[in-house]
């Protein structure tokens, strides 16, 4: 018999990554469980019958990630997702967390930190995209 509340695809239900994959730290204390990578995070999702995944930029590869850090990781995205049929229902681009946006993104008095706001988006828009 099968539990008639179990999530399936067809409820199209779409979780966070950060919802799993979160390490649960805060401004009092450093996190409290190990990281949890975002194509481990798609994969546990698809196996609870999820439908799709939401995220932020920075849920898939770090801040300060290198090119070829950013690339692996979101190779490894891009094929937990093709693996597992999960659809991307939401891409963000975080700019809040790091303390370089303290004062604001878009709205943040220095230009050189709003033209890199601006850039970050635009590059999450771009991976947005070709995600689907």
């Amino acid at each position: 018999m099968t539990d008639m509340y179990a999530p399936v695809p067809e409820d199209k239900f779409s979780f966070g990554v950060w919802t799993v994959g979160w390490a649960a730290q805060d401004v009092f204390g450093s996190a409290t469980r190990a990281p949890m990578s975002a194509d481990r995070a798609v994969r546990e999702l698809a196996e609870l019958g999820a439908y799709g995944v939401n995220f932020h930029d920075n849920d898939v590869f770090d801040f300060d990630a290198t090119e070829a850090e950013r690339e692996a990781k979101v190779g490894a995205f891009r094929r937990a997702l093709e693996e597992t049929g999960l659809k991307v229902t939401t891409a963000t681009t975080n700019l809040f967390s790091h303390p370089v946006f303290k004062d604001g993104g878009f709205t943040h008095n220095d230009r050189e930190v709003r033209r890199f706001a601006i850039a970050k988006v635009m590059r999450n828009v771009d991976l947005a995209a070709e995600l689907g």
